[in-house]
């Protein structure tokens, strides 16, 4: 399936930046400042550079926390529109693929109309949550759909507009919603990355050990955002939550390949 294929690469090569982010930190420390006294020595009479890298140390003192923690809130970002790219692949491959609404299971039918339901709720505001939201589209595809025409779409964006937090109750929902296998069920747990990352080959403890963890990402990643000063991160922390994080993409996107 090319667009969830997409949709794993995409949220690869961003945590693959975010990754990169870290080490340049780390090379400003071990560097800038573990090698200060080489370096003004190595510069010589260059008034110009000895004065950039006394101005680069003039930080050393700055606590790396208050780096890493926007970077823990932007690894808790690339898992929600992960989510959300799942989301868009799976409505639009393995369902809008049906010729006519009709045919769709009903089970799927009666999920899709109470999330359409949902967000057109937001119709007299103008918007969803104070984001502009294109109610018309909705309803002109819904009506296509429900009257039986060819060429309908199912807006997937309605399965996650409201969905908030990736919470693992949430996503246990819209993987009901999407027919999908259980998030967090034994199959989870039979990805090789999720076992390595936990140290643990009983796939079923895996399972219930990644859904643990994910509510606890969330729950620090809304310390963070609402404000939290207290709460401190350190480096192995935001290696850790990255691991994380690139071991549940990979185990989700070979759960719903099965």
């Amino acid at each position: 399936m090319p667009k969830l294929d997409a949709a794993k690469y995409l949220a690869d090569s961003y945590l693959d930046e975010i990754a990169a982010t870290i080490e340049i930190r780390q090379s400003y420390t071990n560097i800038v400042v573990g090698m200060a006294g080489r370096l003004m020595g190595a510069l010589g009479q260059d008034g110009a550079a000895k004065a950039t890298v006394q101005q680069a140390l003039k930080h050393k003192a700055v606590d790396p926390s208050a780096f890493y923690k926007p970077l823990m809130v932007q690894v808790n970002g690339v898992f929600e529109n992960y989510i959300r790219s799942l989301t868009k692949a799976i409505v639009e491959e393995r369902f809008e693929t049906v010729e006519l609404y009709t045919n769709l299971e009903q089970g799927f039918r009666n999920d899709h109309i109470t999330h359409a339901a949902r967000v057109l709720t937001y119709v007299k505001a103008g918007s969803v949550m104070g984001v502009a939201y294109s109610f018309d589209n909705l309803l002109t595809n819904l009506g296509k759909g429900l009257s039986g025409q060819k060429g309908y779409k199912l807006n997937p964006e309605i399965y996650t507009k409201l969905m908030g937090n990736c919470t693992a109750e949430r996503m246990e929902k819209l993987f009901s919603a999407l027919m999908l296998p259980e998030p967090f069920s034994e199959k989870l747990g039979q990805n090789a990355q999720l076992k390595a990352y936990f140290a643990d080959r009983a796939k079923g403890r895996v399972a219930d050990r990644a859904r643990e963890q994910l509510d606890e990402q969330l729950n620090l990643r809304n310390d963070i955002v609402h404000g939290d000063l207290t709460r401190t991160v350190d480096l192995t922390e935001l290696q850790d939550t990255l691991g994380f994080f690139r071991a549940l993409i990979s185990s989700l996107d070979q759960l719903v390949r099965t």
